[in-house]
């Protein structure tokens, strides 16, 4: 295990960014463990999370989000990716930032919606979204994060293990340098 001062990679992103598919693979090549808050909260409510949406709404869904979150980062040694569908909030990004070095990942809009349009059970996706609206989501949930960032990456130019790599040989050079 690698001795730092940031315990966790926490991977945030919008909708189909890879924070999932990256996250593992970073997390494998560190040894570390993984977690995704998204299925936390499914794992704890045992329902999906468009489910738990439509039955008890945001509030629920964001008190879910912020116990995950809690627990998660309580952790060392963690590779988290956070769910990407809203942006996190302020709380649960204060808390991952205090152990946790935060990587946005970022993809251009074309790239974003291609993956998005294959995947149609995102939370906040209705029908199709255009080009349009997925740039005005994303570019408000980039400024939201903004302040919390240490470190971003367009997973969209590369494939996931040369982000993962990307991602890992960054984190340990950038912990070495603080030691």
């Amino acid at each position: 295990m690698i001795n730092t001062a940031k315990k966790n990679i926490i991977l945030i992103g919008f909708m189909g960014s890879g924070k999932t598919v990256i996250g593992r693979q970073v997390a494998r090549l560190l040894d570390y463990e993984f977690a995704d808050t998204d299925e936390e909260i499914k794992e704890v409510t045992g329902l999906e999370l468009t489910q738990l949406f439509r039955k008890h709404g945001e509030i629920r869904f964001r008190s879910e989000e912020r116990l995950a979150v809690k627990r998660l980062s309580r952790k060392d040694n963690m590779v988290i990716a956070c769910g990407g569908s809203l942006p996190p909030q302020q709380e649960n990004l204060t808390l991952l930032h205090e152990k946790g070095w935060i990587v946005l990942l970022s993809a251009e809009i074309a790239v974003l919606s291609g993956r998005l349009k294959r995947k149609n059970t995102r939370l906040l996706i209705h029908g199709k979204l255009k080009e349009e609206e997925i740039a005005q989501q994303v570019a408000e949930w980039e400024k939201a994060v903004a302040p919390f960032i240490d470190f971003k990456l367009d997973s969209g130019q590369m494939d996931i293990e040369q982000a993962a790599q990307i991602i890992a040989q960054t984190y340990i050079s950038r912990n070495s340098q603080q030691t």
